[in-house]
């Protein structure tokens, strides 16, 4: 059917590329500390681009078999399109990655609740007016893509997602704690998510005062992703070609520390955002955003790569810049030791508010949602009601210590990452 809508498009003269998404998936939720649901879905869709007449019409469906339908909406919706100053793509090799997997397709209803049960004990273990909530899913992905220049692909991935939230109202304390595990093969480890949760409920029960101050702060790798998000903002293609990207004309510019590297890949094995092609066609690949601090690339579609007169990187997706996998790998040191070095810092778990300014101006600031005080290497309680506030382009290039070895995976893959003088505000009084 899609050779036949394709064939469609190009009669109509028309360049088309269409693009599909199935998916089932089996998702298993417990709330207080008990099975709140068992969901089973299965969804399709359909995405047509076309081009003609230099415009670019988008159409979305649902509907099973429904390529021509979608593609001729696609054509017709050219005529009030936005410009298109590009065409799609030749078909160029490119290669599966490694991101399915037979055991997590595999994965059976009555493990998921085995674990899941487990994982909601031990929860309830930890206070008796522990709400535990839990969620075990497992994902089939099947994506492909097809256009009218003879590009045809298909390829298949799994997700496998445990969350464990552990929430306890303590006097005036809100105490939340949560780790996650997330991957496209089976390689959980219940056990560690158990001790990673354990370690910290009695400390983030524990209120200590904070003095308004510049600390080293050790940002987890989710924590992190609030600073890394505005470098990414800023590296848009998009941004760059309008001017109010900062890093218009700075490639091979060093922008940050030599320490910090950003990358951008698209056949990265067990990347959750993996795929052979990107959503206009253009195969995927990976490619250093920045390395060792120095500016090298964008993240290009074939429209701003081509106003800069670069190439594209795959990174293209139907109404943006879309990257796939982002990684910052990690340094040399385990997070332990960067925990230990520190004589008085905070360790920041997870914030609130932060993402909600200009990206364009470094700027970051936030409340601490979770956080600890560290004295003399150890964790001695929670720091709250205070706010944190830096700039990513001045502290990563300026004031970043060091980022440790191990790295989390959740779409992005990022280290813990130790940045001096970060500026603390505590509560008056």
């Amino acid at each position: 059917m899609t050779g036949e809508a394709l064939k469609y498009a190009r009669e109509s003269g028309a360049g088309a590329t269409l693009t599909f998404r199935e998916s089932q998936k089996i998702e298993i939720n417990f709330e207080f500390n008990r099975l709140k649901g068992i969901q089973n879905t299965e969804s399709l869709q359909f995405t047509a681009q076309a081009i003609k007449g230099g415009k670019l019409g988008v159409a979305v469906s649902t509907k099973a078999g429904g390529e021509k339908e979608v593609l001729d909406r696609a054509i017709r919706l050219c005529e009030y399109g936005a410009p298109a100053n590009y065409v799609f793509p030749d078909p160029e090799p490119s290669e599966k990655p490694a991101v399915y997997s037979e055991e997590v397709a595999s994965l059976g209803l009555k493990e998921m609740l085995r674990v899941g049960e487990d994982l909601s004990a031990f929860l309830k273990s930890l206070h008796p007016d522990v709400n535990g909530s839990v969620t075990v899913s497992k994902a089939v992905f099947r994506e492909g893509i097809a256009n009218t220049n003879g590009l045809e692909a298909t390829w298949d991935r799994t997700v496998l997602l445990l969350m464990a939230i552990s929430s306890l109202v303590d006097g005036q304390n809100l105490v939340d704690l949560w780790d996650y595990h997330v991957s496209t093969v089976l390689n959980w480890d219940v056990e560690a998510m158990k001790e990673e949760i354990r370690s910290r409920f009695d400390l983030a029960r524990k209120n200590v005062p904070v003095k308004t101050d510049a600390y080293p702060v050790l940002f987890t790798p989710f924590a992190f992703r609030d600073l890394i998000s505005p470098i990414l903002a800023c590296l848009d293609g998009r941004a760059v070609t309008i001017g109010v990207s900062p890093f218009k004309g700075r490639l091979e510019e060093q922008v940050f520390s030599p320490q910090l590297t950003v990358i951008e890949d698209g056949l990265m094995e067990g990347g959750l955002e993996s795929r052979m092609y990107d959503a206009q066609g253009v195969r995927c690949r990976r490619t250093p955003l920045i390395e060792k601090g120095v500016l090298r690339e964008y993240l290009l579609d074939l429209e701003t790569a081509r106003k800069l007169g670069r190439e594209p990187i795959g990174t293209g997706g139907v109404g943006g810049i879309e990257p796939g996998n982002v990684i910052v790998p990690g340094g040399s040191l385990s997070k332990e030791s960067l925990l230990t070095g520190m004589k008085r810092g905070i360790v920041v778990e997870n914030t609130m508010g932060a993402w909600a300014g200009n990206p364009f101006s470094g700027q970051v600031s936030g409340n601490i949602a979770m956080g600890f005080l560290v004295e003399d290497g150890e964790l001695v309680g929670r720091v709250k009601d205070c706010m944190f506030s830096l700039n990513i382009f001045t502290h990563l290039k300026d004031h970043l210590v060091a980022l440790s070895r191990e790295t989390k995976n959740f779409g992005i893959t990022l280290p813990y990452a130790l940045i001096d003088n970060v500026s603390v505000t505590g509560k008056k009084g």
